[in-house]
């Protein structure tokens, strides 16, 4: 029974049109995920579901009870994971028909994110969710995709959803294929049609040469001929635009360039990397590390495990030296680069190429080269990083960083995949998995951990 449906329902914020005439049902019982990119309007439609937003057209029709879950906003008396589970507790108690949670694992570690599975698959009643992480979406019943404001629903978990993109995506490259086939043959019979008519003109001329035609006679004859030549290649040319246009259509649709990250000509640090000994620090009275050691070598992948609240992004900022250890020593060889979650490391207010020549150190004519590979060519390399969306900052942020022959040693990685969408977290471990140095990393997110192969784990 569907406690939940929308019918023709169109949204949008000024010029920005996120639905468009969308359909939909959620059924009762049923468990299912919204995916899409950043800025498509997954929350919005969440807050539609939920009755905070009206739609601009068409109708939402709900005949449940809803609980809405926003993202949540940390303060300092709790940490990010303590909260999240308040609420999430919150929600389950509520015993809506119908819960909407937006991200409800971000800020979860391990442990946290097993006890809000364990109660999600023990939910009796209908959840939606917005959410990037792939273990939550494994475990839906549905996953509903939100693209260029359409919603495309495929009936399984997150391995479902991926064997069916695939299958599109092939179909997708075989019709584009066959139409780069019917483009040439449609050009070579233009080609043909355009050979035939000159000759046609070559012999007429003759034949008026040698009088064996009237002009007059000559002149119809070359007339109707060149009529009807014309209509054969409007004919022709017609098929080429479609075909042309189905080509640009497709070529949109397979968009999506791998970034490829150069080898370095000078080899990374192979030796001690970082070396901790007797490190002390505590935040007020809660002591965090007390006589804690901790070494790591060059070309290492080392993941940082702990509870929230046990120092692990603590520990990142003491060696990157943003904090101060209160005894004990913290050494460091070699070029360290610390990307946090919000991936600042960019100065907003200047151009991609500008961020690359200050961080790679190269001249301008390289940096274009760089920002070329990672694919802002021409005038998208100008673009301020202020305006770029989440996928085009993380491509603009490996640019920058990867992109030259003065690559860092060591990548510092303090929760990577918070706040991307599920292409740009492929993208980001496309990325590391072609990238040869070290990585110290603090993840929840288990699939992208394996996905990256980290040899080392950190207990804290």
């Amino acid at each position: 029974m569907a406690l939940i449906s929308l019918s023709n329902v169109s949204f949008g914020y000024n010029d920005n049109n996120l639905l468009n005439g969308v359909s939909i049902a959620f059924q009762a019982h049923e468990h299912v995920a919204i995916i899409g990119d950043n800025g498509a309007g997954k929350t919005t439609l969440l807050r539609l579901l939920a009755g905070d937003l009206l739609s601009d057209s068409g109708t939402v029709n709900k005949s449940a009870s809803v609980y809405m879950l926003n993202q949540i906003n940390v303060s300092d008396s709790k940490s990010g994971g303590e909260q999240q589970m308040f609420a999430l507790m919150r929600a389950f108690e509520s015993s809506a028909d119908i819960l909407l949670l937006d991200e409800p694992t971000n800020n979860l570690d391990a442990d946290a994110k097993q006890i809000f599975f364990n109660r999600l698959n023990a939910y009796p009643n209908g959840v939606v969710v917005v959410s990037h992480d792939r273990e939550l979406l494994q475990q839906m019943d549905k996953i509903i995709e939100l693209h260029n404001g359409q919603l495309k629903v495929y009936g399984g978990n997150y391995n479902f959803y991926l064997e069916q993109k695939q299958i599109e995506s092939d179909n997708i490259y075989s019709k584009y294929t066959n139409v780069q086939k019917s483009i040439a043959r449609l050009n070579n019979t233009m080609n043909i049609a355009q050979n035939t008519r000159q000759h046609h003109e070559v012999k007429q001329k003759k034949e008026i040469a040698n009088a064996r035609r009237s002009r007059l006679d000559a002149n119809a004859l070359k007339g109707k001929s060149q009529e009807t030549e014309a209509k054969k290649r409007a004919i022709i040319q017609k098929k080429l635009d479609e075909q042309i246009s189905i080509q640009q259509s497709l070529s949109e649709q397979m968009r999506n360039e791998p970034i490829k990250i150069p080898v370095p000509n000078k080899p990374f640090y192979s030796k001690e990397l970082i070396n901790i000994s007797g490190l002390c620090f505590a935040y007020g009275s809660k002591q965090i590390f007390d006589n804690f050691d901790f070494t790591m070598y060059g070309g290492q992948r080392v993941r940082i495990v702990g509870k929230n609240g046990s120092g692990k992004s603590t520990l990142l900022k003491i060696i990157c030296g943003e904090l101060k250890p209160q005894s004990g020593t913290v050494k460091t060889i070699g070029k360290i680069t610390y990307l946090n979650q919000d991936l600042s490391v960019l100065d907003k207010s200047k151009s991609i190429v500008e961020n690359i020549m200050e961080i790679s150190g190269c001249l301008k004519h390289d940096a274009h080269v760089i920002a070329a590979n990672f694919g802002f060519r021409g005038s998208a390399s100008q673009q301020r990083i202020g305006t770029l969306s989440g996928g085009e900052l993380l491509k603009a942020t490996w640019a920058a960083i990867l992109g030259g022959d003065n690559q860092p040693d060591l990548l510092i990685l303090d929760e990577p995949t918070n706040n991307l969408e599920i292409k740009s977290i492929g993208m980001l471990e496309d990325a590391l998995n072609q990238y040869t140095g070290a990585i110290l990393l603090v993840s929840h997110d288990e699939m992208f951990v394996r996905n990256i192969k980290t040899d080392k784990e950190i207990h804290l």
